[in-house]
């Protein structure tokens, strides 16, 4: 996700996007309409101290960006690519699921988006009714995600998936 913010959506005013300079250039966070993207590169490697380096980083990057906008955000997406339960990737998962079920952040709904051979939606995941793990398919990035924060059956994400056809463009299903 080096350099997703340039490859698949045009540089805007209304949002800076910001790295993990230095340490995970692939690392970014932007708030845009009180919803705060990070993204942090959850992949596992055959060499586990390579991992566990990149999973104390992650640790690191977002919990700077959520204290960083916690008066701001309502919304907190993340996006990774390695599997939430993935054994490899606990500590990340459990400083995820702490955070959802403080005080501070119970009134807040968190999404961890990844890449999958299947898609869907699973919410209440760990317990906590305010953290959901997205499924996409085969198509990344995630282009078009929406959020319903209001209403009778209120959280509710939606997501189309992006796909490309014969002239290469990208267009949804």
């Amino acid at each position: 996700m080096l350099n997703i913010d340039t490859m698949y959506w045009n540089t805007t005013q209304e949002y800076v996007v910001k790295r993990q300079e230095g340490i995970r250039n692939e690392n970014f966070a932007f708030l845009y309409k009180r919803t705060l993207f990070i993204g942090v590169n959850t992949v596992t490697n055959s060499n586990v101290e390579e991992t566990t380096e990149r999973v104390e980083d992650n640790i690191d990057w977002f919990l700077e960006n959520i204290d960083a906008y916690s008066t701001n955000a309502d919304i907190i997406f993340v996006m990774g690519y390695g599997r939430l339960l993935a054994t490899e990737i606990e500590p990340f998962y459990n400083v995820l699921t702490n955070t959802t079920s403080s005080e501070e952040w119970s009134d807040k709904l968190f999404v961890y988006a990844r890449r999958a051979s299947d898609t869907g939606i699973e919410y209440d995941i760990g317990g906590n009714t305010n953290l959901a793990e997205l499924k996409v398919g085969n198509e990344w990035p995630i282009l078009d995600v929406r959020v319903r924060t209001k209403g009778k059956d209120a959280p509710v994400v939606e997501y189309r998936n992006v796909v490309e056809d014969e002239e290469d463009r990208r267009i949804f299903n």
